[in-house]
């Protein structure tokens, strides 16, 4: 039983999704999201984050999961969260399903956002990473590539369909293998490839395509 907060002052956001949970986690209401609290995952109502730009800072907690729930939040907000750290964003008044099915994927290590927007993303972290100099301190290609080489065949296949979003019940259904299979072979990936997460290893695999295109260019 997952321990959930909302923080939202919309009654109409905070009765919707409590009602969706209740049933199997424990849900209360967030009055303040700067002091100190104990939370799985923590919903926070996206007009939260449009009235104060400075609260974008708290993705960077690790103790925690954040899921944005909004109206119609533009795309452009959403990449832009998911960039700071949070963990997904969903509709606010998608149905009790679909709620239930958010909460549940990010709490098994996934993300929840649209598949289409997964590439911006991290098109937005590669850039990023590129901008402040990351890659060039830290990476080195052949390195790079012994490392994704490593992967078994299967590994790759996982890895692949990570990197287009899909989330591990869709990868354990077109691979026909179980979920725990799928995440056995994610553990084992991140630790080969010595990333911490999702985001992490679409953005390895993007380095490792640019690399190779630019080997063919040259």
């Amino acid at each position: 039983m997952a321990n959930i907060l909302i923080f939202s002052n919309n009654p109409r956001v905070s009765a919707h999704w409590t009602h969706a949970l209740i049933a199997k986690n424990n849900v209360s209401m967030l009055t303040n999201i700067r002091a100190e609290y104990t939370a799985d995952i923590v919903l926070i109502d996206a007009k939260k984050l449009d009235d104060d730009e400075k609260l974008l800072e708290i993705f960077i907690r690790q103790d925690c999961h954040f899921l944005i729930v909004g109206v119609n939040w533009p795309e452009q907000r959403q990449i832009e969260a998911m960039v700071r750290g949070a963990s997904g964003y969903c509709e606010a008044f998608e149905s009790a399903e679909i709620v239930t099915r958010a909460v549940e994927c990010i709490l098994a290590g996934d993300i929840w956002i649209q598949r289409y927007l997964v590439p911006k993303i991290i098109a937005t972290l590669t850039n990023t990473r590129r901008s402040h100099g990351a890659v060039a301190k830290t990476v080195n290609v052949e390195e790079l590539m012994k490392m994704f080489l490593s992967l078994s065949t299967r590994e790759v296949e996982v890895a692949n369909l990570i990197q287009i979003g899909e989330c591990n019940k869709n990868i354990a259904m077109a691979l026909d293998i179980s979920e725990r299979t799928v995440k056995a072979h994610l553990s084992s990936i991140f630790r080969k490839l010595e990333v911490v997460d999702r985001l992490q290893l679409a953005i390895f695999l993007k380095e490792i395509e640019q690399y190779r295109h630019q080997a063919k260019m040259s």
